[in-house]
């Protein structure tokens, strides 16, 4: 008989997908609902998870420590795939111009946008990126995500990309939080840089220097790092996205792409023909590349926070792309200017409001897909026996009242690796 030395039991209701791969179509709203459930731990994976009876009957815990999840609801560690959470500085300004109707080019162009956020962040030391950075996931993680990407981007240029790098790497050694780390010195041009100079930096020195400061971290063992380029007007174009994407596959880097957030420039094709990890907001992808996605690898991650938060009319069409097969995952955008929104509850939310999901869909890319679109779904995003366990308890009832507590944070708890890492306090 197998042993636990954590078992959370009762749980009112056990919420999970079960699924082998991202989820597609039908299956990504498949999810496991088991009322009176429990899952049972040992050194930070999941042994069990199912109906009460079977867990009690199958796993030894009488030496475990016992979480009582009674009338409460338990699911995977959501995983946030698209997050900029690093930086200095606020753009609040920029919040109050939207609400006067300014558009998200009309801002840029007067000066704000991702280079508003430049001058702050060349500023800041590396304790004090890592000071920030640290009160932002402690959010998080008191809203449920238990893995995360993070994306650079705000220095544009090369010291000061690898200092938000070097951070990432920082934060991910000091808090519970899983870090994903993401190099995107191409997220915009500096102003006054040439654009030739400033392409040809970051394929020959800004990739390589990153690649080697992950090397380095991971102690010479071959550690992550995804390379991701804004692809849009104004930004990047699609020859300058693939010499970019490229340059980084060569090194090693995983590719991810920022695309066809206002304009449709083929990036989404281009996802899909090399590979990338993921496509990211999508607000403006063709039917054409709908179903190059629906036949590729690549995660479609759409961003429900950032169109709510730009006042858009339109969102991201993900009953579209979920019809055609699309594997699908759901992310924040936490960023200081077009997404200032950290909690995947409340994407949850949005998610079933604005793109039309269903809670469960929903709650599927938000784990299984999501970590998926970070290249750790053979590891994380469901609760299954072999998986890292990492677990979400929330003070409701049933999976619906998620979404449906807009506003209002519902978790409880939250468990990482099996460790007890965050408990609300008592109201």
């Amino acid at each position: 008989m197998l042993s636990a030395d954590l078992l959370v039991y009762p749980i009112g209701e056990l919420a999970t997908p079960d699924c082998n791969g991202p989820a597609r179509g039908h299956a990504l709203g498949k999810i496991t609902r088991i009322t009176d459930g429990a899952v049972a731990i040992s050194n930070g994976k999941v042994v069990l998870a199912g109906p009460a009876a079977q867990v009690l009957n199958e796993i030894d815990a009488t030496k475990a420590t016992v979480i009582d999840a009674s009338r409460k609801v338990v699911t995977p560690g959501l995983v946030d795939p698209h997050t900029h959470l690093v930086f200095e500085g606020n753009r609040a300004n920029e919040f109050l111009m939207r609400c006067q109707g300014k558009t998200y080019a009309e801002i840029a162009d007067s000066g704000g946008g991702i280079v508003a956020s430049m001058s702050a962040t060349r500023n800041a030391t590396l304790e004090a990126l890592v000071a920030s950075g640290l009160k932002r996931l402690g959010r998080m993680l008191a809203s449920g995500t238990t893995t995360c990407e993070v994306k650079t981007g705000y220095g544009l240029d090369t010291d000061s990309e690898l200092r938000m790098l070097q951070a990432i790497m920082v934060l991910a050694e000091i808090q519970s939080i899983d870090l994903v780390p993401t190099f995107m010195p191409a997220h915009a041009f500096p102003p006054g840089s040439n654009r030739e100079h400033y392409i040809n930096e970051i394929v020959n020195v800004m990739l390589p220097r990153a690649m080697e400061l992950v090397q380095e971290a991971s102690g010479g063992r071959d550690g992550i790092l995804f390379n991701d380029v804004f692809c849009d007007k104004g930004y990047f174009t699609l020859a300058e996205t693939k010499t970019i994407l490229e340059a980084g596959e060569r090194l090693g880097c995983k590719s991810k792409v920022h695309s066809d957030e206002f304009v449709s420039l083929g990036a989404t094709a281009l996802a899909a023909d090399m590979g990338a990890a993921s496509a990211d907001h999508l607000l403006s992808v063709t039917d054409d590349d709908i179903a190059r996605l629906a036949s590729s690898k690549t995660i479609a991650v759409l961003l429900p926070g950032t169109s709510f938060f730009l006042n858009l009319k339109d969102h991201a069409p993900a009953r579209k792309m979920i019809d055609a097969g699309v594997a699908v995952a759901l992310g924040s955008d936490f960023n200081p200017g077009s997404c200032h929104v950290s909690s995947l509850p409340m994407i949850w939310g949005l998610a079933c409001l604005h793109l039309k999901m269903t809670v469960e869909e929903a709650l599927s890319a938000l784990t299984c897909n999501a970590a998926y679109a970070v290249g750790l779904g053979d590891s994380i995003g469901q609760l299954r026996a072999g998986r890292q366990a990492d677990l979400v308890i929330y003070d409701v009832e049933r999976l619906e009242e998620i979404p449906y507590n807009i506003g209002w944070n519902p978790v409880s708890m939250v468990i990482k690796k099996g460790c007890l890492v965050y408990q609300k306090a008592s109201d």
